[in-house]
């Protein structure tokens, strides 16, 4: 198996690059031409069984790769080196300051930093940085994001994509491929948006200003939750109330019942959004407080979402369409795109490595 150096982790790479997003409900797939015009190639995705990944962490292996290999099978995309990214328990990230100016010296400092901040032995992860900002006034030093992720994940994955013949090729971290996402829909925006993915058990908040994320939390909410609510105050099976999650019903009883649910369940989830952004507040300069908010990740195509988070946070909120201003290749059905383009911000922000 390849054995990444640090280099190899969340650096952007010259070659085009397959977006593989794997998730703990679903696999995103994404390929761009080459170019500075982005067009859609390929785009798809696999349902996994609950369970085969857990807080980022695969548990069933034979029933992941048997799904990303049909996945790739049917897609037959033309790039065979791949972009994934991980999240969860088994990756930290975090702004830290450090007493350094250049990208060399922080490097060569990096493991004694990150020793401060990791809860992990450190021979136990891979370590990389990304640089928000120098001090070259006052007490010098530069502002970091300091990325730390267990080797055995990193590895788990790497060896998921050869086993279906996929060279990996680039390790990211979710709360960053999502910034790449929003960049390639709407270029870099001047003003500061908070940028959610909702997945299946997890959310990714970002904070993102002038193409630069400048605060990232990870959180335990996401569909799966609203699942498990639905189920409890309706009494339907697991299977059932994902589906109707899905698709809703035509029993207005029942429909009312759901829609009370996901009220109350996207009550909570916003209440756990105020409080990072008030969090982020405490320390961040009123230029920096985010003025709108967009939303990806498979939760995020919930009907009334976006009304009940514009109103509870009191920011405007609209979904992130990924594919917004890229053109799709002639196969590709419009609609489809359009349907699922909420869904594929990670595996979009993946796959625009191929053009850096």
């Amino acid at each position: 198996m390849k054995k990444f150096s640090l280099t190899d982790l969340f650096r952007k790479k010259p070659k085009p690059t397959l977006g593989v997003d794997i998730g703990s409900h679903t696999i995103k797939v994404v390929e761009f031409s080459g170019g500075s015009k982005k067009v859609v190639k390929k785009v798809g995705r696999a349902l996994l069984p609950q369970g085969a990944i857990v807080d980022g962490s695969i548990k069933d292996k034979e029933v992941v790769q048997e799904a990303l290999h049909k996945l790739i099978s049917n897609l037959q995309p033309s790039l065979k080196r791949v972009s994934t990214s991980i999240s969860g328990y088994s990756v930290i990230v975090k702004k830290i300051h450090v007493p350094y100016l250049g990208e060399k010296e922080i490097e060569e400092n990096l493991i004694v930093e990150a020793e401060k901040y990791v809860p992990f032995e450190i021979s136990d992860v891979y370590i990389d940085f990304s640089v928000l900002s120098t001090h070259e006034d006052g007490d010098g030093g530069s502002d970091i994001f300091l990325v730390a992720a267990k080797k055995e994940v990193v590895d788990e994955y790497a060896n998921l994509l050869e086993g279906v013949g996929l060279t990996p090729s680039v390790i990211d971290v979710d709360a960053f491929t999502l910034v790449n996402a929003f960049e390639l829909a709407f270029g870099k925006v001047e003003e500061p948006a908070v940028l959610i993915d909702i997945g299946a058990s997890k959310t990714n908040l970002n904070i993102v200003r002038k193409g630069m994320p400048i605060f990232t939390r990870d959180m335990t909410i996401g569909g799966e939750q609203l699942t498990e609510a639905i189920q409890e105050a309706t009494g339907l099976s697991r299977d059932d109330a994902e589906a109707v999650k899905i698709a809703g019903t035509k029993d207005n009883v029942l429909a009312k019942e759901i829609s009370d649910v996901v009220v109350e369940m996207a009550g909570l989830w916003i209440n756990e959004i105020k409080k990072a952004i008030s969090f982020f507040k405490t320390s961040a300069t009123p230029e920096d407080f985010p003025t709108c908010v967009f939303l990806s990740g498979g939760t995020s195509m919930l009907l009334g979402l976006e009304e009940q988070f514009s109103s509870g946070l009191g920011l405007e909120s609209r979904r992130l369409n990924a594919f917004n201003g890229n053109k799709a290749d002639k196969d590709i059905d419009r609609e489809y795109l359009a349907s699922v383009a909420p869904q594929m911000a990670i595996a979009s922000g993946l796959a625009i490595r191929s053009a850096e």
